[in-house]
């Protein structure tokens, strides 16, 4: 009875600890895949030039917040600061929302919230600077 029910909870543990580890796999490939469909889709016409730059923020946000969690630890710990890591990710869309202004493919309403949305993106990347510059001064390492 013993060897049955510690049998069952040695499976559990194992599918539930595999189940964790897929799921975050997982998430990045639906985002590079999402990424993927929609270039795709902006490239064949589906999707209007704001659309495509308001949903590849969104996509980035994401991917932020996933691989901060993924490299919090190691970008904590580790004695020098590695910021290939943790790049920013506004710095390309934002090059990208200029030149299609600059071509006339966004108005000027369109281009202030891409704007707004891409400021939203860089604060996130800054509190995420902030905690780990807190958690490495904590353990006494250079900024």
């Amino acid at each position: 009875m013993f060897s049955v029910v510690k049998n069952i909870l040695l499976l559990v543990l194992l599918l539930g600890a595999s189940g964790c580890v897929h799921s975050q796999n997982d998430s990045i490939k639906e985002i590079e895949a999402r990424e993927g469909n929609l270039n795709d889709s902006w490239i064949f016409g589906q999707l209007s030039t704001y659309e495509y730059l308001s949903a590849s923020i969104g996509l980035a946000h994401a991917k932020s917040v996933i691989h901060f969690r993924k490299h919090k630890a190691l970008l904590t710990r580790y004695p020098k600061w590695v910021p290939s890591l943790h790049p920013r990710t506004d710095t390309k869309l934002r090059e990208r929302v200029l030149e299609a202004y600059g071509k006339g493919r966004l108005n000027d309403i369109e281009y202030e919230s891409l704007m707004k949305q891409l400021t939203v993106l860089l604060e996130q990347w800054g509190a995420q600077r902030r905690t780990l510059m807190k958690e490495r001064f904590n353990l006494r390492y250079p900024r």
